[in-house]
């Protein structure tokens, strides 16, 4: 048995964003993607919200799962894009129900996908043949 003596790198938030989408990113973002779509409420932000009255009206770009989906399958999204889109929808969400009960239902989800992110993304990269020995 071999303890790993420092070969585990940290890729923090910053050097995940700088990766171009290769295959393995492009599976990991959508991993992360249907763990949204999992959540018990994500049904609010799978389709364009056109339907909400004056949703539109405060945001420059409206954003929804349906879309980051479609983006996803055209593989035309870097990890960078990815992660900004998916935050969009969040941010759009809690600006238009900042004075809102229901604003809470977007803050339960991002903070899910945060936590995913941190777990599918952004982690610590092993080599195959080394571990660490708990303490």
């Amino acid at each position: 048995m071999k303890e790993s003596s420092g070969s585990q790198q940290c890729l923090g938030e910053s050097g995940v964003l700088a990766r171009q989408m290769q295959p393995e990113e492009q599976l990991k973002c959508e991993f992360l993607l249907l763990k949204a779509y999992c959540h018990p409420q994500s049904s609010f932000f799978t389709e364009t919200p056109c339907n909400i009255r004056d949703y539109g009206e405060p945001f420059r770009e409206a954003m929804w799962l349906d879309l980051v989906k479609e983006r996803l399958a055209e593989k035309v999204y870097t990890v960078a894009w990815f992660l900004r889109d998916m935050r969009l929808i969040f941010r759009n969400h809690k600006t238009f129900y900042k004075a809102s009960d229901f604003g809470q239902v977007g803050l339960d989800l991002e903070a899910e996908f945060e936590k995913d992110l941190k777990e599918v993304l952004i982690f610590h990269e092993a080599s195959e043949n080394s571990f660490q020995v708990p303490p």
